[in-house]
């Protein structure tokens, strides 16, 4: 839903802009950081493709444990790709025209951003929650 939510946004500011957005997210998202950040693929025995581990990664605190370092370094370019590029595209698209999807698109773009810059901070930003 994020990285749909995402190509919307591109699709108000530049339609063609929308398809290489999504397939690049796509890619990153569900087989560099789904596929190939899984480490326990050889163990598992009814094999998920690591996309049980993307909710865990990008939703909750304790979500690399079962994460490589490879798909740790993604995780920055890929929270950019899918929130400030959007945000900023809704931002410029609301000062030229102001409507109500897209105030919905941003809110749904900002919720998802929001909660996993906060499941990620450490992630994201190199430092430890203090509570």
């Amino acid at each position: 839903l994020w990285i749909v939510l995402g190509s919307l946004s591109c699709a108000l500011f530049y339609p063609l802009a929308a398809l290489p957005f999504f397939a690049l997210n796509a890619f990153l998202v569900f087989y560099e950081v789904g596929k190939h950040g899984c480490v326990t693929c050889y163990y598992c025995k009814t094999c998920t493709i690591g996309m049980g581990k993307l909710p865990e990664l990008f939703f909750t605190q304790k979500g690399t444990a079962n994460v490589n370092k490879r798909a740790l370094r993604l995780f920055p370019l890929i929270y950019l790709l899918l929130s400030v590029l959007p945000i900023g595209l809704i931002v410029i698209s609301l000062l030229q025209a102001a409507a109500i999807p897209k105030v919905i698109l941003l809110v749904g773009i900002l919720f998802f951003s929001l909660v996993t810059g906060y499941a990620r901070s450490e992630t994201l930003f190199g430092r430890r929650k203090s509570f």
